[in-house]
């Protein structure tokens, strides 16, 4: 499988099956950029360990065992 993958300073990472992307990387920065400005939370995203992490410890145990189909936005919202 073909695709495009960006990988920013910031840890962010993005990838596209869009063989024809014309995005650069300096594009893409400054797309990042923008959308931390939109963010709700400062300006700043999650941190994986203490966000999400303990998210995914919940959808692997026992307690989420009468969780099925759904989706669980971890978004600071």
């Amino acid at each position: 499988m073909s695709g495009f993958v960006f990988t920013f300073p910031s840890g962010l990472t993005i990838w596209t099956r869009d063989d024809h992307s014309r995005l650069t990387f300096e594009h893409l920065e400054e797309m990042d950029k923008e959308h931390q400005k939109e963010i709700l939370l400062g300006g700043n995203y999650g941190v994986p360990d203490e966000d999400l992490g303990p998210v995914m410890v919940f959808q692997v145990s026992d307690a989420s065992k009468f969780i099925t189909g759904q989706l669980l936005p971890v978004d600071g919202g």
